[in-house]
């Protein structure tokens, strides 16, 4: 809530004093773009849990809910483990050298900490691969009872 209310009164501010007044902070905007970006990235795990993210409910709609588990359960497995998998992967690196160097806002005169916000880059994955493998221990957990 905090980061939504970041984006909507920064954006709010931004625009009337850059239409009104004729000026403009550059570091209001920078808290803008790290909040957007922060709350895109922190809000897909809590999608993924309330089951609201994309998926193809054509076909679903017509199976019963055992048949919609397992086709869940398999897309944790095959889809989401491993392109997360990558994701985490792959970003390490560079949130690394962020962290490293101590980013901050490519425009000069901006706000630091960027390399917090690319931190959102790791835990976004981690928090996902998290949920998967919750769901399928649970599922194991099922199995053996």
């Amino acid at each position: 809530m905090v980061l939504t209310a970041i984006v909507f009164l920064g954006q709010l501010l931004i625009v009337l004093m850059r239409y009104l007044l004729g000026f403009g902070f550059l570091e209001i905007q920078d808290a803008v773009n790290y909040a957007f970006a922060s709350l895109v990235a922190l809000s897909v795990i809590v999608a993924f849990d309330g089951g609201n993210h994309v998926r193809v409910d054509v076909f679903r709609q017509k199976w019963n809910d055992t048949i919609n588990r397992r086709i869940d359960w398999l897309g944790d497995l095959l889809l989401a483990l491993p392109v997360f998998g990558i994701m985490l992967w792959a970003a390490f690196p560079l949130v690394k050298s962020s962290w490293v160097i101590l980013e901050g806002s490519p425009e000069t005169g901006g706000l630091p900490g960027l390399f917090l916000v690319k931190t959102c880059l790791l835990i976004l994955p981690a928090l996902v691969i998290l949920h998967c493998l919750q769901r399928l221990i649970g599922v194991v957990r099922q199995a053996f009872k």
